[in-house]
């Protein structure tokens, strides 16, 4: 995490995970047992009576439950108020936290994985031999003007919405288990009971911290300047897996070319049982397993989208579940500049009408144009990918054509630094794409993403 070491600065107060977790993968469910210390500093400018944290597989659609044995803040027990189905959870503190005062918060549960079809993106079970452990562990609410944001995604939208922290994770698994996270392994401890392995795995500045864990991957590697790359597949994929790497290596090049450097030591890319195509997370992406089994040119668009969250996402958070739009439609737009990378402008835009234009112009061609900026919950399933992934994504091209490459990839660039490591609003991009073009672009905005047509 050699660049990383240097953005530690730009975050104001972040939030402190430490985690120690067992895996049970012979219980029936199966069990993540945890100790987790959180050290949490109030970042806003009242007192906070009340700290919430997000409890994500208590979520209905997860199959699973969250249940904790012992909290305490300061060594002090405190009450819990749930709240949104179970997936908040508010510590009802001693004392107020004053603004920029700190406190640690410590907590003991376990959890339970689900190992049957479920619906959603099905990354929280354990399938084909391989465990997935996405947002196992309670995470700290953002905290808005208006309040705590406790707004929870229908199960075809991301439900995380974080700021950036810190996370030391300490993971005790089956010693047969390879354990791939977002940040880095810095040690494996095999126990003398000769069935177990401990690994120590740790974060640069991250939003969030996914593990995945099989006894069944295997795995090819290579640099990119600084930084490991790992592709991690099933045995009877092999050449999908070692394609898979060839099509993140470039992506790495092309996008830090264009944007700005990846800041992590390492990067993973993870065959899994998910649906939907792919999911991001800090550090790591995984790869739906049919998308192996059947490669073909869609696999490699999923790749491009998958590695460009690692800019617009990871490093530049936002809001996924109120303002999807801004993390996916700039990230399913900048597919082309690896499209450009590889090969060359006219394979990137016929790869952008393909996979991303298409869907939206059918959609728009059938009377059935719609509003961007909107929350998840305010599209259908049917609507979701086409207007938020497709026509979002136009916006952003048809932006790039009105001011010019030269000056779009300056505004790019300007927006990462403005909002590195922070979270980011449509406000916030629009402002900087303004200073950098020095245009007024208030209207081409409002028709692209608040029009309907």
């Amino acid at each position: 995490m050699a660049t990383a070491a240097d953005d530690v600065t730009q975050i104001e107060a972040p939030t402190f995970y430490h985690i120690d977790a067992h895996v049970d993968i012979a219980g029936q469910p199966p069990r993540v047992y945890a100790i987790q210390d959180t050290n949490y500093t109030n970042k806003t400018d009242v007192p906070l009576d009340v700290i919430y944290f997000r409890v994500f597989p208590n979520k209905p659609s997860y199959g699973s439950a969250l249940t904790f044995e012992e909290v305490t803040v300061g060594g002090e027990e405190v009450g819990l108020n749930h709240q949104v189905e179970g997936t908040a959870v508010g510590l009802v503190l001693p004392s107020p936290l004053l603004p920029g005062e700190s406190l640690d918060v410590h907590m003991e549960y376990d959890v339970t994985v689900p190992v049957a079809d479920i619906t959603g993106y099905g990354t929280f079970n354990f399938q084909d031999g391989i465990m997935l452990l996405s947002n196992f562990f309670p995470m700290a609410a953002v905290y808005e003007e208006t309040g705590w944001n406790l707004s929870l995604a229908p199960d075809y939208g991301d439900p995380v919405y974080a700021e950036t922290s810190f996370f030391t994770v300490e993971l005790t698994v089956p010693q047969e288990m390879v354990v791939v996270t977002s940040g880095s392994t810095i040690a494996t401890n095999d126990h003398e009971d000769g069935t177990t392995t401990t690994w120590r795995c740790v974060s640069g500045p991250m939003r969030d911290f996914m593990i995945v864990l099989s006894d069944r991957f295997e795995w090819s590697s290579t640099a990119v300047g600084h930084i490991r790359l790992n592709s991690y597949y099933l045995p009877e994929h092999r050449p999908a897996g070692e394609q898979v790497l060839d099509y993140s290596r470039d992506c790495l090049r092309a996008y830090q070319q264009n944007f700005g450097p990846y800041p992590f030591a390492e990067f993973d890319v993870v065959e899994a049982p998910i649906v939907g195509g792919g999911m991001e997370y800090p550090g790591l992406v995984m790869l739906d397993e049919q998308q192996y089994a059947h490669s073909g040119e869609y696999l490699e668009f999923l790749v491009a989208h998958e590695v460009a969250h690692q800019w617009w996402y990871s490093v530049v958070g936002n809001d996924q579940v109120n303002v999807p739009w801004l993390d996916e439609s700039l990230t399913n737009f900048s597919t082309v500049y690896y499209y450009e990378h590889a090969y060359d402008r006219a394979r990137a835009d016929l790869a952008f009408q393909n996979f991303v234009e298409r869907r939206y112009r059918q959609m728009k061609e059938e009377g059935r144009d719609g509003i961007v900026y909107q929350p998840v919950e305010a599209f259908s399933p049917q609507d979701y990918g086409p207007i938020v992934y497709g026509k979002g994504a136009v916006f952003f091209y048809e932006l790039r054509e009105k001011l010019g490459d030269a000056v779009f990839l300056d505004v790019l660039r300007a927006y990462l630094q403005d909002r590195k490591y922070k979270l980011s609003t449509p406000d916030d991009f629009l402002r900087v794409a303004e200073e950098v073009s020095g245009q007024e672009l208030d209207g081409f905005y409002e028709e692209w993403i608040l029009s309907a047509d």
